[in-house]
C-alpha cells in the first residue's frame, strides 16, 4: 500500500487550503503536485507520482487532497466529524521482491476524526475502515506546530504515527502460505499482529505569491516499526518522501 502517497497528498492539500468559518465565504483552490516516495511501504525503489490538487473548506464541509469530510465544532478548539479517504493499492510488479504475492486493490476508507487547534498547535486523531472487505482498520495520530507564519511564508513541523488492526496489518505486511510458495524471493510466511505500523515527521513550507497563487513543498522521513518492520515484504524500513505543488485560490 502506498500510504506515503496519501500522506503527501493530504499534506499538500491541507497546506493549500485556508480553513473557513461558516460565517465567512468558502475557500477553494485548484492545482497540481508531484509526489516522490517509495513504490510501496517498505520498498527499496522510489517513484514520482503527479496528482491534481483540490482543496475546499466552508467551515462545515471540506476536501483536502485525497480526503473529504464533514466537520462539527464542539468548542475550545475541538471539532469532530466524518471523513472519507482514498488509499492506493500495491501491485506484485511494483518490485521483483514482491513477485508471487497477491495484488492489493485501491480502496476507499470511511470513518471519524477528532481535531484540536490552539494557537500554533494542532493535533488530530482519525480512524478509517476500508470499504474493501478484509483490508481492515487504520488509525492515524498526528501533531503539527506552526514554526513560522508571515504574510508570504508559513512553515509547519509535523509528526505522526499510524496503527492498524489485524486485518490491516495482514493485508499490507502479511505473507500467506500460498504467497510464500509462489514467491520468487522465497518470502517466509508471516502473520503480523495488530499494533503500530510506523512513525513519520515532515516539514511543510508554503509560499504565497499573491492573493491567488501559492506553492507548497513537503519533505519528510518515515520508518516502519514493530511487526510491520519485520515483514518479509519490507526491503527498507526507513524512507524519505516529498511533494511540490502549485495552486490557484478562488
Amino acid at each position: 500500500m502506498r500510504n506515503l502517497h496519501v500522506a503527501a497528498a493530504l499534506t499538500i492539500g491541507a497546506a493549500m487550503a485556508t480553513p473557513s468559518s461558516p460565517a465567512y465565504p468558502a475557500e477553494a483552490s485548484l492545482g497540481a503536485q508531484v509526489n516522490v516516495m517509495p513504490k510501496y511501504d517498505g520498498a527499496a525503489s522510489y517513484r514520482a507520482l503527479p496528482l491534481p490538487v483540490f482543496a475546499y473548506d466552508n467551515g462545515l464541509f471540506f476536501v483536502s487532497g485525497l480526503s473529504a469530510g464533514i466537520r462539527y465544532p464542539i468548542g475550545a478548539g475541538i471539532s469532530t466529524g466524518l471523513i472519507a479517504q482514498f488509499d492506493f493499492g500495491r501491485d506484485a510488479d511494483d518490485s521483483s521482491h514482491l513477485a508471487g504475492t497477491n495484488d492489493i486493490s485501491n480502496t476507499a476508507r470511511v470513518g471519524a476524526f477528532v481535531d484540536w487547534r490552539h494557537g500554533k498547535w494542532h493535533a488530530s486523531l482519525n480512524a478509517l475502515q476500508a470499504t474493501h472487505s478484509g483490508y481492515g482498520l487504520k488509525v492515524r495520530l498526528a501533531g503539527d506546530f506552526t514554526a513560522l507564519a508571515t504574510p508570504k511564508n508559513t512553515v509547519n513541523l509535523t509528526v505522526g504515527a499510524t496503527f492498524g488492526n489485524g486485518d490491516y496489518m495482514n493485508t499490507y505486511f502479511g505473507v500467506t502460505e500460498q504467497e510464500s510458495l509462489a514467491s520468487q524471493s522465497r518470502l517466509a510466511g508471516y502473520s503480523p499482529s495488530a499494533g503500530i505500523k510506523g512513525v513519520d515527521a515532515s516539514v511543510i513550507w508554503k509560499h504565497q505569491f499573491n492573493p491567488h497563487w501559492s506553492t507548497a513543498a513537503v519533505l519528510g522521513v518515515s520508518s516502519l516499526v514493530g511487526d510491520a518492520a519485520d515483514s518479509p515484504v519490507v526491503e527498507h524500513k526507513a524512507a524519505i518522501f516529498g511533494s511540490v505543488g502549485l495552486a490557484y485560490r478562488f
